[in-house]
């Protein structure tokens, strides 16, 4: 009887790292999405917190963005003047549409 409460107690004591790692890993998986900017939504200083984008870089973005409107891809950024390959490559996983 002793075993059986000692085995059991070893077992829940396993399982609680794997249920805090969840928890852990939702928690990253939403501050992640809450990390990214929205292109087609953010202003001036949002998108100059994004890796390679400057305060000249970034207004050409919304310049662009108000004369032809919202952005569907990250390749629709190359469109924009001085956004290039190396570029995407940056803002790839650090913005959404």
């Amino acid at each position: 009887m002793k075993l059986i409460k000692i085995i059991s107690l070893a077992a829940a004591l396993c399982l609680l790292p794997m249920g805090t790692t969840f928890s852990q890993s939702d928690m990253l998986s939403e501050q992640m999405q809450s990390a990214m900017v929205n292109i087609n939504t953010a202003d001036l200083k949002q998108l100059i917190k994004l890796p390679g984008v400057g305060k000249k870089k970034a207004q050409a973005i919304i310049d662009y963005r108000e004369a032809n409107g919202d952005f569907a891809s990250l390749e629709d950024l190359a469109k924009v003047k001085g956004v290039g390959k190396k570029m995407l490559a940056k803002l790839d996983g650090k913005v959404t549409f």
